[in-house]
């Protein structure tokens, strides 16, 4: 996956300015910032639920997004809630349709939670859950949007272990976070976007080195991550 100067004109304001990266199979990218320079505009132009300009895209490949909220449908158990699209948007056949269920469902550790309904489940049941919905539909890239926030600190570690398991496939995944300790424990690399700007992408191994080529209010906060 590589984009080379992604924008985002937001009103007259540029939400996202020349933003240019590349990620690999197997990667898993964190993406730290303060609140309000662009981080989720960014996942959701990846998404395509943003107008955006790029000048060149390499691949466009598809795309799962998992939000701070689970999103399920409340009124639908959690088979009924991975089937859905399945059913209306990839019209699939019941037979394939239950081999995908049980195969992501298999992944996220959620065969218990079967015939639950959200509201039955812990909130790291629910955010695994949609993560199972988007995997169902074979995406390349996942991409998820602060997937933790929201959870109690014990459930925490539920939602990342799904992730790390997945680095172990091919799918890239692209996480928004505020999460030190989270950071430091799945991440491939870290890129940090301040007003619009992607400032840096690099390893946790050089984020120290590279923090020297940034402006001292930028260095204060991402030292938070070192």
């Amino acid at each position: 996956m590589k984009i080379q100067k992604l924008n985002c004109l937001v009103g007259s304001r540029f939400a996202l300015s020349d933003i240019s990266f590349e990620a690999h199979p197997g990667q898993l990218l964190s993406i730290v910032g303060r609140s309000g320079s662009g981080k989720s505009t960014f996942l959701r132009c990846l998404a395509g639920l943003e107008v955006y300009t790029v000048s060149h895209e390499v691949k466009s490949p598809k795309m799962g997004f998992v939000f701070q909220s689970s999103n399920l449908f409340p009124h639908l158990n959690l088979v009924q809630n991975i089937q859905l699209a399945l059913k209306k948007v990839q019209k699939k056949t019941d037979r394939e349709i239950a081999i995908i269920v049980d195969e992501v469902l298999t992944k996220v550790r959620l065969q218990h939670c079967r015939q639950h309904y959200p509201q039955n489940m812990s909130g790291g049941e629910q955010q695994r859950g949609a993560i199972a919905r988007a995997l169902a539909l074979k995406p390349d890239v996942m991409l998820y949007d602060e997937p933790t926030s929201a959870l109690d600190p014990e459930l925490v570690d539920e939602v990342y272990d799904i992730m790390l398991d997945l680095k172990k496939t091919n799918i890239i995944q692209i996480v928004v976070t505020h999460d030190r300790r989270a950071l430091k424990r799945i991440s491939d690399q870290v890129g940090y976007i301040d007003q619009g700007n992607l400032k840096m992408l690099c390893s946790l191994q050089q984020m120290e080195q590279q923090l020297k080529k940034l402006t001292p209010d930028q260095q204060k906060y991402l030292e938070l991550y070192v």
